[in-house]
């Protein structure tokens, strides 16, 4: 697909430009901006939303040596997709359909890059605006599907670590049975419900590490669901672990409290240590520059041959 280019007369002429626009995307997104901040600090499992731009913004700065503005040239293609981008923010706000209007930002803001700057921005931009997705939250309903099999999962991980351990435990449903007290898996699944937050730490890295091998960078992306899991177990095996051996009521507070602030730094760990392993399978061999046609290849020494020291040199190993 050719691109049509927009005559650029002035730099000064764009700034104008680009400042409309973006006068624009405040003007018809304040309502979702204002219910979005809301929903964050009404809800902790969303608190990342309020660090989604700023690293979205990094990633811009941090691809920009893959920006060159004398390429950036504005495309046509970006007005219907602007235009039809503003058209469904209007209808899903006069719907009261926040979230998906809320989903209408990433395509927007896509568009407006494309008819600022062309294919030539979009390539530099689209992490940035992609990853722009996770401060958007996931309807509750669909949540719930998506966590229900990995509650599942993370109970009978639980009970065989717990069992593993030597401490009496039961799966009854998503609720372990202890000696002396009922955990449920339910209400103890905040590192389920915090799949998202996860899977934005995890594509995060990906996105960030855009010089390792490509099959590291996919493994890194969709490995949020078993970081999920692993944080969770750890989780409720620690306050399985408090419950039947310290007290019930420590029990509680590092249940309630401590442990869901853990639950980010134990993902960060699982990370580093995934990506850190991953280096060592997947290692990347240095290619030596071919020799020019007709170039001497130095010959070695014959067995029991010795080796000639230059001057002023070493002997080499």
């Amino acid at each position: 697909m050719t691109t049509t280019a927009i005559d650029s007369k002035s730099k000064q002429f764009w700034a104008i430009v680009g400042g409309m626009l973006l006068l624009l995307v405040i003007v018809l997104y304040y309502v979702s901006f204002r219910w979005l901040l809301d929903y964050y600090w009404s809800y902790r499992d969303y608190v990342h939303g309020y660090l989604v731009p700023f690293f979205s913004a990094w990633l811009l700065w941090d691809r920009r040596d893959m920006l060159k503005l004398d390429e950036l040239k504005g495309s046509f293609w970006g007005v219907p997709i602007v235009i039809a981008t503003a058209v469904c923010a209007i209808y899903f706000d006069y719907e009261f359909r926040h979230v998906i209007k809320a989903f209408t930002l990433v395509p927007m803001i896509g568009g407006l890059v494309l008819l600022v700057g062309g294919g030539h921005a979009i390539r530099w931009a689209w992490p940035g605006i992609a990853f722009l997705s996770f401060m958007i939250p996931i309807p509750g309903r669909y949540s719930s599907l998506l966590s229900q099999e990995l509650q599942k999962i993370g109970t009978s991980i639980s009970v065989f670590v717990l069992q593993t351990l030597g401490i009496p435990a039961v799966a009854e449903g998503n609720i372990i049975q202890l000696t002396k007290s009922r955990l449920g898996v339910v209400e103890a699944c905040s590192g389920i419900r915090m799949l998202v937050l996860f899977f934005a730490a995890s594509v995060g890295a990906a996105l960030y590490l855009r010089h390792r091998d490509p099959i590291v960078r996919i493994v890194i992306g969709l490995s949020a669901p078993p970081i999920a899991i692993i944080a969770n177990v750890a989780r409720i095996t620690i306050t399985a672990f408090l419950y039947e051996n310290v007290s019930e009521e420590l029990g509680e507070k590092i249940f309630h409290d401590l442990a869901g602030w853990l639950m980010m730094p134990i993902a960060i760990a699982l990370l580093w240590l995934e990506t850190a392993l991953l280096d060592r399978l997947f290692v990347v061999p240095e290619h030596e520059a071919p020799l020019a046609f007709g170039a001497v290849v130095p010959r070695g020494p014959e067995p029991g041959e010795e080796r000639t020291v230059p001057p002023g040199g070493t002997r080499a190993p």
